[in-house]
């Protein structure tokens, strides 16, 4: 309305101050609001995780995983040999379609970027979609999964995606699951780092979704079985929520996890320390390969003939070993041959760097040399190793944990 007296120019802008002034608040309001609902979500989320910490794989009944974890429905159940398998999930999001409410255009909420090739999952974002995440519409999306068997709660998993949705196959910047051991269903070899050997009982995941983010923070992951030091997995359900809500963007799983940041680069670089020493290989992980590893195979061989052979892709080289041997005996499961012309890779992959540091060649094997083969597992260092008797020994008396039902590597999970 113009005031009598007012000069037109001076009503337009009195109106242009109104509007700006509405539009500011609005964009207020809006913000407010949308972190306000993402807040109360990350409650919800860490009611649940508070319940999934009390659980007690192979203590805790179907009853009280109900009474403690809420939210939980059926999703399905078979028949696992004599048992009966029942599983329960949840899963807390923002959006129902995987983005954005229907009123924020299409526009707004695209991608600009390859996303095979981004560090951060917020780098894939147009410019227009970085403000509209900046004022506080982030993906929220939390899952979790437990399997029951007769009666008793015998493993469980939950994943927290990143705050920018990235598609299918869903990734997730957290995932903590517990396993009796580390086997796959269908037969399928387990893979094995240094870091699977440095902490067997509880095995952190570097690459852990369908893309790898080119940051080593980017996310985490860990599987633990029930011999797990305590204050590791007290330190994987404490989680800070607060960057899918305020002002503080979602940079990684370091701010996410941070305790539990601190144990895995505590392990990695253990273990990086072992495999750049003069014994990367000690009789000290081989008890955790044969517990954790139910589907391990030991054999030992007679070295009858070896050659080295330089091997280059790209810029990066490493020496590969190719070994004419016999079987001499079966310590732990069905080794299978052929054991000749055998080309066993010598450098062994670092946990923190994309470094390959090889074999101490006073390790060699040399024709006559007896050497322990490990197989049934995707061993990516320590393959084969010397066949000391404390070695041996190791393996002789270390006791495999049993395969039960429901109890594998079954997520999908990479170690």
């Amino acid at each position: 309305m113009t005031i009598p007296g007012m000069p037109a120019w001076r009503a337009c802008l009195r109106l242009a101050r109104r509007v700006c002034l509405a539009l500011v608040l609005l964009v207020v309001v809006s913000s407010a609001g949308v972190r306000v609902h993402s807040y109360l979500l990350t409650r919800r989320i860490q009611t649940v995780l508070a319940g999934l910490r009390e659980l007690r794989i192979d203590d805790s009944t179907e009853e009280e995983l109900l009474k403690t974890v809420p939210g939980l429905v059926r999703v399905g159940g078979r028949t696992v040999g004599t048992g009966v398998e029942r599983r329960y999930g949840t899963r807390i999001f923002t959006d129902d379609d995987r983005r954005w409410p229907g009123w924020i255009p299409e526009f707004f909420y695209s991608w600009s970027g390859d996303i095979t090739k981004v560090k951060r999952p917020r780098e894939v974002l147009s410019w227009t979609a970085r403000v509209v995440h900046w004022l506080g519409m982030r993906h929220l999306a939390f899952s979790a999964s437990v399997v029951v068997v007769d009666g008793k709660v015998t493993r469980f998993w939950y994943g927290i995606e990143p705050d920018v949705f990235l598609g299918w196959p869903v990734g997730y910047v957290m995932s903590v699951s517990t396993v009796h051991g580390f086997w796959l269903e269908r037969g399928r070899p387990v893979p094995v780092n240094s870091l699977g050997d440095e902490r067997p009982e509880a095995r952190f995941i570097f690459y852990n979704g369908p893309f790898t983010l080119g940051a080593a923070d980017a996310s985490i992951g860990l599987d633990y079985t029930p011999d797990a030091p305590r204050e590791l997995i007290a330190h994987a359900f404490e989680v800070d929520l607060s960057c899918f809500w305020s002002l503080r963007l979602c940079d990684s799983a370091r701010q996410i996890a941070p305790n539990l940041f601190r144990d895995r680069q505590a392990v990695a670089e253990a273990a990086d320390a072992r495999i750049r020493s003069q014994n990367p290989c000690p009789d000290q992980i081989l008890p955790g390969r044969v517990r954790y590893l139910p589907d391990l195979n030991v054999a030992v061989l007679e070295a009858v003939g070896t050659k080295s052979q330089e091997i280059r892709v790209g810029a990066a080289h490493w020496t590969e070993i190719v070994m004419d041997a016999r079987l001499h005996e079966v310590l732990r499961g069905l080794p299978r041959g052929p054991w000749t012309g055998m080309g066993i890779d010598w450098a062994m992959p670092l946990a923190l760097s994309a470094e390959r540091v090889p074999y101490p060649r006073a390790l060699y094997p040399k024709p006559g040399d007896r050497v322990l083969y490990f197989g049934g597992a995707d061993f990516n260092s320590c393959r084969v190793i010397p066949a000391t008797p404390s070695a041996i020994e190791a393996i002789r008396t270390a006791v495999p944990v049993p395969k039960r039902p429901g109890g594998e590597l079954s997520f999908g999970a990479n170690m």
